[in-house]
């Protein structure tokens, strides 16, 4: 037996019994006996001029000095080192440690991570910490497909691309396949030969400290051996344990993603638990997945998981073998699945990340290769560009469909080109028009029977947000804490929820929601008893058990008819005028019978069409119409219902838009002295609209500006700013700025 081979079989033979010792309980501290490290940074999103506090406390059983060593990796640059000062404890057997960083104006944006390492005699021990600042932009990157022939060279040339790109997030994944794990294991059948360059993931992260990148391990079960499925859990651990062994003090390291994907909400378990499995090696470990996102209850019951803390939901547009097969999603639902999963996160202070697909099966094939056309990449680019709440975009995947495909196919330089103009778009709007919601939200209550309710009431309530030219985040039901284990029903509403919703006045809208399971009901009557406003739409109206049907809406509903018109019973706003006509595609639901509700408007019938509730300190406003037909058939009326709502808020809309379908997206916002609005034509043709900026003193000087072009549309009073006519080219988009225009400018 050679040098080298003795060599290797010893390390084998001591990894083993070291990782043998370390996963006898899967759960336990990974810390030697009588030593821990735990680090905690605040704040986790930190503004530009503020100064993060990095905090590392030691807990040790034995007497004697205890040497800190820290380093802060810096997203684009690499890890520096980081001076630590102890300071007092208030626990006799503890020390502490402390540093502040500042944060430059010039910073640059991504997960900061810290590296901190405490070592007493023998004894060492790794814990991490990280902070994020501003978004990101991430690859998933596929270990076991770089070439073995000058793998180095090939490794650090994407490194290298990605980073140009404006990359600053790798998933460094695929590190366990069937033929070999990429890293010398003593859990798998097939490990790599330690200190070889078999050993990829060491390579791997090397190179993302030197770019800048940080970095993320996929961690999967041993596929290099057949096992029973009960069996996977339990190997996931164990890998996870030694890859944070192995791998713990590479300062690029932040944190483990999950291999293990999913449609739906049988993945919660196994994530729990893979979450859980990660914080019992280091708290400030961070956590990923990335599930598909059929099921809107899936985005809930995730961000109710503690110890996850960054969601990227899948895109779905391009992953289909046949049409017959697997649903292709449009554009647009890149940005409703991101949405969705904002919905759920925000509350939870977790992360989500935006997902593009660069790949294309057999009818969204390009060039004849599993490869995502520029068109299609561009696409997905800036739907996902215009959902307010995700802190950044992954793809799936640069380093696969792009990086090694333009090695031999000119086709996929095409698609980068696609990818390169969609992410100018995507940080110029995600920055600008998608920075903050509208405070319009579509709720989407508990449902196990959740296929039927998104398809019949979920889409259509979406796309006719898009033709009314209104941009609503997607809100999730959330089950609250001691409540979100499955398969039991929960039954009460989660508080934290509720709060969220109420302080950040949220005009929450329900479409054709029949009946409402207890957490639901008594959810909606506490916010809007609370001071909350509430729309619902029909034909369902929501029953629950928690509150009186009567009491909320302020009415009573008569048997559903055909109905031919609804007419406006006052004015109420701009452009709802009293006695005018709304003709209706014989559009069939019930009219209802106002007790302490003001009838708005009213079918031919007499019975009330909208009615206005004053209910505890907020108000409940009830349309019988579906969204979809009020939108088709009354748009006026159902855009002055949404402004009456937001003002019982003290809230206006930026923006009105005509002449848009459901083949847009769109987004709005307000960032310092400007507003913006983004609005993307999904469409194969291009789209005359027209564009009035609302709310603005008539005794100013304003600008309208073509913020992709520079151009300045418009200049001058409030009232000559009224229907700015604009071609929005086909599969494009644009984003306009309004401004007060400086004297003599």
């Amino acid at each position: 037996m050679g040098k080298v081979a003795r060599s290797s079989l010893v390390f084998f033979i001591i990894l083993c019994l070291f990782i043998g010792c370390r996963s006898d309980n899967s759960r336990q501290k990974s810390e030697p006996a009588g030593l821990s490290l735990e680090t905690i940074v605040s704040p986790f999103r930190p503004a530009r001029g503020e100064t993060v506090v990095i905090e590392s406390t030691v807990r040790t059983a034995k007497s004697g000095p205890v040497k800190i060593e820290a380093r802060m990796f810096i997203p684009g640059k690499g890890p520096e080192i980081l001076s630590m000062t102890e300071v007092q404890s208030a626990d006799p057997a503890a020390k502490k440690f402390r540093a502040g960083k500042k944060v430059e104006a010039d910073a640059p944006e991504g997960f900061y991570t810290l590296t901190v390492a405490a070592t007493q005699g023998r004894q060492r021990v790794v814990s991490k910490g990280s902070f994020l600042l501003g978004s990101l932009i991430g690859d998933f990157t596929i270990l076991s497909s770089f070439p073995t022939d000058g793998l180095e060279k090939d490794m650090r040339a994407y490194f290298e691309e990605f980073q140009k790109l404006g990359g600053n997030l790798v998933i460094i994944h695929s590190v366990i396949t069937p033929e070999k794990a990429y890293y010398p294991s003593a859990v798998c059948s097939k490990p790599a030969v330690a200190g070889s360059p078999e050993d990829r993931i060491s390579l791997a992260l090397k190179l993302a400290a030197e770019y800048g990148l940080t970095a993320l391990l996929s961690v999967s079960w041993d596929m290099t051996r057949e096992m029973p499925y009960s069996e996977c859990l339990d190997s996931t651990r164990r890998i996870m344990s030694e890859l944070w062994a192995l791998y713990g003090n590479e300062p690029a390291l932040a944190g483990f993603y999950n291999y293990q994907e999913g449609s739906g909400t049988y993945l919660v378990w196994q994530m729990r638990e893979f979450c859980a499995a990660v914080k019992s090696h280091d708290r400030g470990l961070l956590t990923a997945c990335a599930p598909y996102i059929d099921d809107p209850l899936l985005a809930g019951y995730l961000a109710a998981i503690d110890d996850l803390d960054i969601i990227i939901y899948q895109g779905a547009v391009m992953a289909s073998y046949r049409k017959d097969n697997r649903r292709c999603f449009p554009y647009r639902r890149v940005k409703d699945f991101a949405s969705l999963a904002a919905g759920a996160t925000r509350v939870k202070n977790k992360i989500t990340l935006s997902h593009v697909e660069l790949f294309g099966y057999l009818e969204k094939q390009y060039a004849g290769h599993y490869l995502a056309s520029p068109e299609d990449i561009y696409r997905q680019m800036l739907s996902a560009a215009s959902a307010s709440g995700p802190e950044g975009i992954v793809f799936f995947t640069y380093h696969y469909n792009i990086f090694d495909y333009a090695k031999t196919i000119p086709a996929a330089l095409e698609s980068r080109t696609g990818l390169t103009e969609g992410l100018k778009a995507f940080r110029l709007i995600a920055k600008t028009a998608a920075l903050h919601g509208t405070h319009l939200g579509l709720y989407i209550p508990y449902n196990d029977w959740w296929a039927d309710r998104w398809t019949n009431a979920v889409v259509p309530a979406l796309d006719a947000f898009r033709s009314l030219g209104l941009s609503p985040d997607i809100l999730p039901f959330i089950p609250r804490r001691r409540e979100e284990v499955l398969p039991y029903y929960p039954y009460h509403p989660d508080e934290e929820q509720l709060q969220f919703l109420l302080k950040n006045r949220y005009v929450l809208v329900l479409s054709d929601i029949a009946g409402m399971q207890d957490p639901d009901s008594q959810m909606l009557k506490d916010f809007v008893e609370q001071g909350g406003v509430a729309v619902l739409f029909g034909p369902a109206i929501p029953y629950g058990d928690r509150f009186e049907r009567e009491e909320l809406t302020g009415g009573r509903e008569n048997p559903a008819g055909l109905h031919p018109w609804l007419k406006i019973e006052k004015p109420w706003e701009k452009r709802t005028q009293k006695d005018r006509i709304y003709h209706l595609k014989m559009t069939r639901a019930s009219s209802w019978q106002p007790t302490t509700a003001t009838v708005l408007a009213s079918f031919e019938d007499g019975g009330a069409a909208i009615l206005a509730n004053h209910y505890g300190q907020g108000w409940c406003f009830t349309f019988p119409l579906s969204l979809q037909e009020a939108a088709r058939d009354c748009p006026e009326v159902v855009g002055d219902l949404f402004d009456m709502a937001l003002d019982k808020y003290g809230l206006k809309r930026e923006f009105e838009v005509h002449g848009l379908s459901e083949e847009f997206d769109l987004a709005e916002s307000s960032s310092g002295e400007a507003r913006y609005l983004a609005i993307v034509n999904h469409g194969d043709s291009p789209r005359r609209i027209s564009v009035s900026p609302l709310n603005l003193n008539d005794l100013e000087t304003y600008e309208i500006k073509d913020e992709t072009s520079g151009e300045i549309l418009q200049v001058g009073k409030a009232s000559n700013l009224r229907n700015l006519a604009l071609t929005i080219p086909a599969c494009d988009y644009v984003l306009l700025s309004v401004r007060e225009r400086s004297p003599g400018s």
